[in-house]
């Protein structure tokens, strides 16, 4: 018999600690209006997860850019050729596609900060969890179930810091761009290799949200990126234009004013 419920009324870190401490295997299935997502819980730890009712198969893999087409039919006939319940990840790895360990980091990067994340920050939701449901064999699941315990921690962390970013940054429908003059703030600005990724993406005409995909950054991470450029005053983030504009009026970046923030970063 299923458990059903709303997550407004039954937290979904709450549901979360109970899949866990029951050492539970099953699907939470989770739906608010148009958006759905799907859990794969194994012995209390998740494998696997997706948004939408489907569920996305192998083809992530391929999306993901972490194997071909052509080596995911190869997997899918190793599988065939088994005949005795061999996992599509299982196919992966024995036949020496990807490794056991780019595979767990490839899945378990997606799903986190894809997946489910962003499910931490539904207000309301109908769940209902189907025990013993397990993937289909098509689904690539992780090859190390992950704990919950990361999952809430990080997720209750990313909603907390999320309160403080929106503040600011409403939306990832903004557009962020250069101030002509960096405030004082900036003088103690060193940049990590991924702040330095949605560095030179800002154009002053990409939303955080494309940005983000050119990036292949999460959302979250992006805006924390970027609040923190705000916070010391070297970008400022606005609303997207409602009215098209011709070519003449899409703001540019002067690359004089990038290269003398590029360099005065770099001196300090």
């Amino acid at each position: 018999m299923a458990l059903v419920g709303n997550i407004q009324d039954f937290g979904l870190s709450d549901f979360l600690y109970l899949v866990d401490r029951g050492y539970k295997t099953g699907c939470l299935h989770l739906k608010r209006g148009n958006d759905a997502a799907v859990l794969f819980f194994e012995k209390g730890k998740l494998v696997f997860a997706s948004q939408g009712t489907g569920g996305q198969k192998g083809d992530l893999l391929v999306q993901l850019g972490k194997i071909t087409p052509q080596q995911l039919e190869q997997a899918r006939q190793l599988q065939s050729h088994n005949g005795n319940g061999m996992s599509l990840s299982q196919a992966l790895v024995s036949g020496n596609i990807i490794s056991q360990e780019e595979l767990q980091q490839s899945l378990q990067t997606h799903i986190e900060e894809a997946v489910v994340y962003g499910l931490f920050g539904w207000p309301d939701g109908e769940f209902r969890f189907e025990h013993g449901q397990k993937p289909e064999a098509d689904t690539p699941v992780m090859p190390v179930p992950v704990p919950v315990e990361h999952l809430i921690m990080e997720g209750v962390r990313r909603i907390d810091e999320w309160g403080r970013i929106k503040d600011r940054i409403p939306s990832t429908d903004m557009i962020v761009r250069f101030v002509d003059q960096p405030g004082e703030k900036a003088k103690g600005v060193k940049l990590a290799p991924e702040e330095w990724r949605v560095f030179a993406r800002i154009n002053g005409k990409d939303t955080l949200a494309m940005i983000a995909q050119k990036t292949n950054l999460s959302d979250f991470d992006v805006c924390r990126v970027v609040y923190g450029f705000a916070t010391a005053g070297l970008v400022e983030v606005v609303k997207k234009p409602t009215a098209p504009r011709g070519a003449a009026d899409v703001p540019r970046v002067k690359r004089s004013l990038v290269s003398r923030i590029i360099s005065r970063i770099e001196k300090m």
